[in-house]
């Protein structure tokens, strides 16, 4: 029987209480039933894989800076040049390259390149390099520039270009005959007055380099329309011996 301060009914639940925990049921047992927390994994390796990563992005770009820094200066054409032409400072400009070839004239020798001329045809936004220039020019001891017009069908299909060695032949009267075997192109114009470009559709002036005695002849027949030309070689650099 329950006592009237209620001690023995207070017994009870204790003892109860205890059995349970005694048997895992209760408030402690669900305490004892939770796992403990994991410990973090450490991850080494990938953590010296991002600091790789990182050194070596540093590396790649000092090593992008460092190139970007080495690109120099160097002499490019702002214009076509004939072959055999004089070098003047509006047929250049400067253009920054990362190269290390010593051909490639540097900008700090522009004055160096200054009256010197073109052993071949050059083209505008060229890389200019010192194989392409020559101390003097085509009018050498012995030599003459002689001018003709030529007309359609008196020169190949392909045209004329300065640096091309050809022979000159008189066609008056029908007959061929050979004037100058080896003559040079320095230059040649078409009608529609295009450096360069000496289109055999349209007709050309041509200027041509020949021995001093052989200008007289080739003179008179390309004033009186006669003239025909030969391709012997094609863009021969303009110094070279013929």
């Amino acid at each position: 029987m329950t006592s009237p301060t209620g001690a023995p009914a207070r017994d009870n639940v204790t003892d109860r209480r205890r059995a349970r925990e005694e048997r895992g049921i209760g408030p402690a047992a669900a305490r004892g039933d939770r796992l403990p927390p994991a410990p973090r994994e450490r991850r080494p390796m990938l953590a010296a894989l991002a600091v790789l990563l990182i050194v070596g992005g540093a590396a790649v770009a000092g090593l992008l800076a460092l190139r970007a820094d080495e690109r120099v200066p160097v002499l490019v054409l702002a214009r076509p040049v004939a072959a055999g032409s004089q070098i003047t400072e509006d047929d250049l400009r400067t253009t920054p390259v990362a190269s290390e070839d010593t051909l490639l004239v540097p900008a700090s020798q522009m004055s160096e390149v200054l009256g010197t001329y073109a052993r071949v045809g050059l083209s505008k936004d060229q890389l200019l390099d010192t194989s392409m220039l020559s101390p003097t020019g085509p009018l050498q001891a012995g030599l003459v520039a002689v001018g003709a017009e030529l007309a359609p069908g008196r020169m190949p299909a392909s045209g004329l270009l300065p640096g091309d060695i050809v022979q000159l032949v008189s066609v008056a009267e029908g007959a061929g005959r050979v004037l100058v075997d080896d003559a040079l192109v320095s230059a040649t114009r078409d009608k529609s007055q295009s450096a360069n470009a000496g289109s055999a559709g349209s007709g050309i002036t041509a200027t041509f380099i020949v021995d001093t005695k052989d200008a007289p002849a080739v003179a008179a027949v390309g004033a009186s329309g006669d003239l025909a030309v030969v391709l012997v070689t094609r863009g021969q650099p303009i110094d070279e011996e013929r």
